[in-house]
């Protein structure tokens, strides 16, 4: 690790004069709001998962010693196993009611660090792997509406040591979970008669000797069913259920590394025209580090991130990533879908890379990208925090059409003191340009749909959703999507996808009321069962979500 440089203390001072200029929240301009809504929830939200009572499981990890929020009733941890604190009392997990803008402490028996995660289609969240004695564990949170709901462990359900790796569900509600450090393998859970432990060549290749860039894979499911799996610099297509490699795609021009630690972000762009035979699909990867960037870092060399996103069509005969390049040079950002379809680029650094001490330039400036507008035309930069959000920061979507924005501690412990960057335990939330209130009248508002019991529907249905809008109405630009929470670490949304169901036709329904009828996702290939988020999108400002399962 390299030790802090001596320009630290005018930076301190610049971020303090800064927080103080900004002080008076929330604080507005032509691209979005930023609102400060808890100064400390006690722990740094390393990790997030919106759930479908609107409350948010977030968790950071046990290994470090004491949080800033004690555990409830009296409870504490004793774990021989743990690094510092063998009798812990503090909470390392909190659950955040959105709708209350309240939180509470959670027990984790287990170390969670660098985990992933992924909500079953009964809502639950099934999280896995973690450091040390959590590194094969199996953890479940079920939603529940009161406050008598908590970690459950099931034990050691992993066969191999997860740190590090990606999880995703699959149509059948099992999750794979990939890779992980020293792991080039994945499995799944929960676990049948089948071998346990599959390998994948895919993460040797990918694997740089003493830095790897390969950790946190990112990971998509295709319409078609199979898995699209990007590490470092390149990608594949492949079938899990036969254990094979279908497809192999080009590797980014340039060559340089984009996965943990030269962490970049990536999404799957919104999925539309789902019912035709053959869906076109999209990745889009943002941000990174050059090569070399982590090795420099140890001798005080900061190397600028990378400025360019790299965007490939997966389906295509032929695909080819086609470069743009952003406003601002980024690594360790996060990339969010929003319910109109545009992607939010938010926290991360200017230069260094992922890991303790290794990023400096905090890039306060999050980045909208509209990937329907013309080449050269997509991205617009957004009002900054005053919050430098660095390593170990997340941002989540959520309902109401706010990003959550959480973490930051590229410290090995919680420090608040003495250091370029101190751990962060606050929340914000950034509300993208379409919340301002000068589109109200433009806004829709779900009233009904015609999903049984309110919220479930069915693959390949027809679905009614009535909505209204005061103002006046443009009927050819309405059109409904739905959008899966993430979990959201490390820089990755796992299972975060966005559908666009369309719009079949438009009917009044009454003063200023309108009916929308679209067909919903036909298989779970393209939209895996469980809960989304439902909206009503006119001239790209979006109504509030609606819960939907998709059975």
């Amino acid at each position: 690790m390299s030790r802090p440089l001596m320009p630290r203390y005018t930076s301190i001072l610049f971020f303090l004069l800064l927080q103080l200029f900004f002080a008076a929240q929330p604080y507005a301009a032509d691209g979005g709001l930023w609102q400060l809504l808890q100064n400390s929830v006690g722990i740094t939200a390393m990790h997030m998962q919106l759930l479908s009572n609107d409350r948010v499981v977030i968790f950071d990890r046990t290994d470090f010693g004491k949080s800033n929020l004690s555990l409830p009733d009296g409870k504490c941890r004793n774990d021989s196993s743990e690094l510092v604190v063998k009798y812990d009392c503090s909470a390392h997990s909190v659950e955040y009611d959105v709708l209350a803008n309240t939180f509470r402490p959670l027990m984790v028996q287990s170390d969670v660090w660098c985990s992933s995660g992924a909500v079953v289609p009964d809502g639950r969240l099934i999280q896995t792997g973690g450091f040390n004695d959590g590194e094969r564990k199996v953890r479940i949170f079920s939603p529940c509406n009161g406050s008598g709901c908590d970690w459950k462990e099931v034990g050691d359900g992993l066969k191999a040591k997860r740190w590090y790796a990606t999880s995703h569900i699959l149509p059948d509600g099992r999750q794979i979970i990939i890779g992980g450090r020293k792991q080039f393998n994945y499995e799944f859970y929960p676990k049948s008669s089948a071998p346990n432990v599959y390998r994948l060549l895919f993460l040797t290749e990918t694997n740089d000797r003493g830095v790897e860039n390969n950790l946190y894979p990112s990971v998509f499911l295709n319409g078609d069913g199979n898995l699209f799996i990007f590490a470092n610099n390149r990608a594949i297509l492949f079938d899990h259920n036969a254990n094979k490699v279908v497809r192999t795609y080009p590797a980014i021009p340039g060559g340089d590394p984009r996965s943990y630690p030269s962490t970049g972000s990536a999404v799957l762009l919104p999925l539309r025209n789902l019912q035709a035979a053959t869906i076109e699909a999209e990745v889009l990867v943002c941000g990174g580090a050059p090569k070399g960037s982590f090795a420099k870092v140890a001798n005080g060399n900061f190397v600028p991130a990378l400025d360019t996103c790299a965007r490939i069509k997966i389906n295509d005969p032929n695909p080819q990533w086609v470069m743009e390049t952003m406003p601002t040079a980024r690594v360790m950002g996060d990339m969010t879908l929003l319910p109109n379809g545009n992607v939010l680029i938010i926290n991360g650094a200017g230069a260094g890379t992922a890991g303790w001490e290794r990023g400096r330039d905090p890039i306060l400036n999050p980045v909208l990208y509209r990937p329907d507008n013309a080449f050269g035309s997509r991205f617009e930069l957004q009002n900054p925090s005053t919050i430098p959000r660095m390593y170990h920061s997340t941002a989540i979507l959520l309902r109401d059409g706010r990003v959550l924005v959480g973490g930051s501690n590229p410290h090995i412990g919680y420090e608040f003191t003495g250091v370029l960057f101190p751990t962060e335990l606050s929340l914000e939330a950034f509300s993208p340009p379409y919340l301002d209130p000068q589109f109200n009248n433009l806004r829709p508002t779900i009233v009904s749909t015609t999903a049984s019991a309110g919220k479930n529907i069915g693959y390949r249905q027809k679905l009614l959703v009535r909505f209204e809008v005061t103002g006046k109405i443009v009927t050819d630009m309405v059109s409904v999507t739905m959008v899966a929470p993430a979990f959201n670490t490390h820089s990755f949304s796992m299972n975060h996808r966005l559908l666009v169901l369309g719009n079949e036709k438009v009917t009044g329904a009454g003063t200023s009321t309108y009916d929308i009828q679209v067909t919903t996702p036909p298989s779970g290939d393209l939209a895996p069962s469980g809960h989304y988020m439902l909206y009503v999108v006119h001239q790209e400002i979006p109504s509030e979500g609606l819960w939907v399962k998709i059975l």
